[in-house]
C-alpha cells in the first residue's frame, strides 16, 4: 500500500504542476491578449489620426487648387472685358469723330442713335461686370 500512496502523491504533484502550468499559460495568454489589444488600439488610433491628417491635407490642397483655378478664370474674364471696353471706346470715338467731321458738330440726336446707345449700354454693363469680378477675386484672396 505504500506504493499506492506514492502514486497518489505523484498524481497530486503532477496535477498541481499541470494546474499551475495551465494557470500560468492562461495568465500569459491573457497578458499577451491585453498587450495585443493595447497595441491594436494604438495602431488604430494612429491610423485614424493619419487618415484625418491626410484627408485634411487633400481637402486643403483641393481647395487651394480650386481657388487658384477660379482666380485664373476670373482674371482671364477680366482681361477680356478690359479688352472689350477698349474696343468700345475706340468704336465710340470713331463714330463720334466721323460724325463730327461730316457735320462740323455733335448734336444730342447723334448721341441717342442706336449705334451710340448700344455702345454705351454695353460699356456700362461691362463696368458692372468688372466690379463683380473684382469682388469675386477679392473674396478668393481673403479666403486664403
Amino acid at each position: 500500500m505504500a506504493v499506492k500512496k506514492d502514486n497518489k502523491k505523484g498524481k497530486g504533484f503532477f496535477q498541481k504542476l499541470f494546474k499551475n502550468v495551465t494557470e500560468n499559460v492562461g495568465e500569459g495568454a491573457n497578458l499577451v491578449g491585453e498587450k495585443v489589444a493595447e497595441v491594436g488600439e494604438k495602431v488604430a488610433e494612429t491610423s485614424a489620426k493619419a487618415y484625418v491628417a491626410g484627408s485634411e491635407l487633400v481637402t486643403e490642397t483641393s481647395d487651394k487648387i480650386h481657388d487658384f483655378t477660379e482666380r485664373q478664370a476670373l482674371q482671364k474674364e477680366e482681361n477680356k472685358v478690359v479688352e472689350r471696353q477698349n474696343e468700345l471706346k475706340f468704336e465710340f470715338g470713331q463714330l463720334t469723330l466721323d460724325h463730327y467731321l461730316k457735320n462740323d458738330s455733335l448734336r444730342r440726336t447723334f448721341l441717342t442713335t442706336k449705334a451710340v446707345e448700344a455702345i454705351v449700354e454695353e460699356f456700362q454693363a461691362n463696368k458692372k461686370r468688372m466690379k463683380s469680378i473684382a469682388k469675386a477675386i477679392k473674396k478668393l484672396e481673403t479666403n486664403k
